[in-house]
């Protein structure tokens, strides 16, 4: 049996949850919520939809035998005020919420949502006393998606033929490693077809993906559901599938997106592909902003 749960059940949790009921990926959905109302209500109206589906709302015993734990906290209108404008009200979530994890002994695999994503990711693991390998964040997956878009819209070549990767910190300090970029086989520093390609022209592309989406419609929500279903259905068929994910990635002390095999435990083996120089140099500064945003929340604790 999959057993999938959601804290949160704003924009993101609830389209989630609707998604993974679509696409028979659950079958018994856990549903948590700060608001009573609105988990009841999120209920009711998924029954609507899916009248057979096997919902649990609000109770914490239930996470206890799941085998994958989607953490969707986060306060919209909070986001839209400033880039970071969650991290206080989501540590102190975080936080509230360990006792509860404690609780119940989970052992199941963590998909945080949440932002600033490697940061909250590692407060989740520490706070809530899981094992690194149980708990990763989204990471840069949706940044390694516009990237190859970006890729896919110049080269007009078959999406499924270009590989790559962005590591280093959703939201903050990306780093797009050319040197993992693949398209047909060939690197990107070759001409594809006659055709040699921008990389800064592409850089810039991809992150105008993020923009018109958070221009029109305030958030990137779609992609973001869309990613994490595929994280979670690598997870529960352990398919060890590769994602640039937020882990724990000792090479770096601590959290950080870095490209990684996923399976039923959660982080299987780390992709260490060969990287440029001023590639390991940027995700080291990558690092470093996690940890002094880490360090913030940690004070906020205090």
């Amino acid at each position: 049996m999959r057993q999938i749960g959601i804290i949160g059940l704003g924009q993101v949790g609830s389209a989630l949850a609707a998604q993974l009921l679509a696409t028979r990926k659950a079958d018994r959905l856990v549903l948590i919520d700060q608001n009573d109302d609105r988990a009841v209500g999120l209920q009711h109206d998924l029954l609507a939809g899916f009248p057979t589906a096997n919902l649990v709302v609000q109770d914490w015993s239930a996470i206890a035998d799941l085998d994958v734990l989607v953490v969707a906290l986060g306060d919209q209108e909070l986001l839209r005020e400033s880039r970071f404008g969650e991290l206080t009200t989501t540590t102190k979530a975080i936080h509230d919420l360990a006792k509860q994890v404690k609780l119940v002994d989970f052992k199941g695999v963590v998909v945080n949502l949440a932002n600033p994503n490697e940061a909250t990711t590692a407060l989740i693991q520490r706070e809530w006393l899981l094992q690194p390998q149980q708990v990763i964040g989204l990471g840069t997956v949706l940044d390694t998606a516009r990237l190859r878009l970006a890729i896919q819209s110049a080269s007009k070549q078959n999406i499924n033929s270009i590989t790559g990767y962005v590591y280093g910190q959703h939201d903050g300090d990306l780093v797009t490693a050319w040197s993992t970029v693949r398209v047909n086989g060939q690197t990107i520093d070759q001409p594809i077809y006659g055709k040699k390609l921008d990389d800064h022209n592409l850089a810039v592309q991809a992150k105008m993906n993020g923009f018109y989406a958070l221009k029109g419609l305030g958030s990137d929500w779609n992609g973001m559901v869309a990613w994490t279903c595929r994280v979670i259905d690598a997870i529960l068929t352990d398919s060890n599938e590769v994602f640039s994910v937020a882990v724990n990635q000792p090479q770096f002390n601590g959290y950080i997106s870095y490209p990684v095999q996923l399976n039923h435990h959660g982080v299987g083996n780390y992709v260490l592909l060969p990287l440029y120089p001023l590639e390991e140099e940027q995700i080291k500064v990558a690092a470093n902003a996690i940890q002094e945003q880490l360090a913030t929340m940690s004070n906020l604790l205090k």
